[in-house]
């Protein structure tokens, strides 16, 4: 379908990324890029004010299965296929999940596969598109609708999960969202409304930790390898660092976190449910990510609301997290993501979108709702341009 280029929000599927099929949405505050021909993948999301993309790009020559899609292997399949960005995880997050005749690797198998995508609304005052896949090897369907309105920097996203089979499953549930440079940087807050937080236990993994392995802490300040602690809320590292770490946060007042920079005058926040998505992975690999296809080359948080925790599925049932779905059962989530300005840390995101916060160059808190701008991104007016990760 080709936009309106004249309207204020537009909506193509007549776009290539990468040489895969692609959706643009836009308009005079955003411009996202979702690969339905890959996981339904959100791979850029660019606020137009400051022409900066949010999103993490992964550093290494990723692509698009085109014959084994399924992880069969722990970590391999999902990270050679990893583009950054913002994926939907299902029916497992984190390790390895054996099922019934089979078994899953890293992170399942619905950011591996192709989905449909179909503009279900283009007019002056919304765009959006469905987006549907249907698992292979459990008998789960997904649907994903992204609207974007006219004159809004936000970004709504409704999810629903339903169980086409005839057996209760268990499933992990994640928004796998990855964040980047120059948002990232160690000028920036992470503002998180969590009660607690728990390290994973590393064993002999995360040899570049900077975290206790195992701690459980009052969010943010968490227990350091080295006997210290690491404010999770300010601590970044700078980008020649070589830290890698997962913690999560838990017990949550309310369902949002927002990572503000002020030195770009750009924060980012997205708003999520807290049931089902009760804790916050928050992935750390401040380029010490020394494994393949990764080397060190990152510099990237994850933050990540997901169904249950830690990161493994016997951890996830030792905390009594992971959830079920009856035959026939749908289960659904409605997200806002959105880009903000003018503040230096944020104290509220409603679940309109609408965040709020501290000022920069204020020690009072204020309304400080998000400031959106109208700067164009130089993209041509076709839609058809084939746009490259940068």
């Amino acid at each position: 379908m080709r936009p309106d280029w004249n309207s204020d929000v537009r909506v193509t599927t007549d776009y290539a990324y990468r040489g895969l099929d692609a959706v643009l949405l836009e308009n005079s505050h955003l411009r996202v890029v979702v690969l339905a021909e890959k996981g339904g993948d959100v791979v850029s999301f660019r606020d137009k004010r400051t022409d900066v993309d949010v999103l993490w790009h992964a550093p290494h020559n990723w692509s698009a299965p085109a014959d084994r899609y399924l992880p069969s292997d722990a970590n391999s399949t999902w990270n050679d296929h990893y583009p950054g960005g913002w994926q939907t995880n299902l029916p497992n997050a984190g390790g390895g999940h054996d099922i019934a005749g089979s078994e899953y690797g890293l992170h399942g198998e619905s950011a591996l596969l192709p989905w449909d995508a179909t503009v279900t609304r283009a007019d002056g005052d919304a765009v959006t598109v469905r987006l549907d896949v249907e698992l292979v090897r459990y008998p789960f369907t997904v649907e994903r609708e992204l609207t974007m309105r006219a004159g809004e920097s936000r970004l709504r996203v409704e999810e629903r999960v339903t169980n086409e089979g005839g057996v209760e499953l268990d499933y992990v549930w994640q928004q796998h969202l990855a964040l980047g440079r120059p948002l990232l940087g160690p000028e920036a807050r992470l503002d998180v409304p969590a009660r607690r937080g728990v390290v994973e236990e590393y064993s002999d993994a995360y040899p570049n930790r900077r975290l206790e392995s195992g701690a459980a802490f009052d969010w943010p300040d968490a227990p350091a390898d080295d006997g210290g602690e690491v404010d999770l809320s300010a601590d970044f590292p700078d980008a020649d660092a070589e830290i890698h770490d997962l913690a999560y946060a838990v017990d949550l007042e309310d369902g949002w976190y927002a990572l503000t920079n002020p030195d770009v005058d750009l924060g980012f926040a997205l708003r999520f449910p807290t049931d089902p998505f009760e804790t916050l992975w928050y992935w750390q690999p401040f380029g010490g990510y020394e494994e393949a296809p990764f080397w060190n080359r990152t510099y990237n948080v994850g933050l990540e609301p997901t169904t249950a925790y830690p990161g493994d599925t016997d951890g996830q049932r030792a905390t009594g997290t992971v959830k079920t779905l009856s035959p026939g059962e749908t289960v659904s989530a409605e997200f806002v993501a959105t880009t903000y300005g003018g503040l230096s840390s944020v104290e509220s995101v409603t679940p309109d979108g609408e965040v709020r916060g501290t000022e920069r160059g204020d020690d009072t808190a204020g309304d400080g709702a998000a400031r959106d701008g109208t700067r164009g991104d130089g993209m041509r007016g076709d839609g058809t341009r084939d746009d490259d990760a940068a």
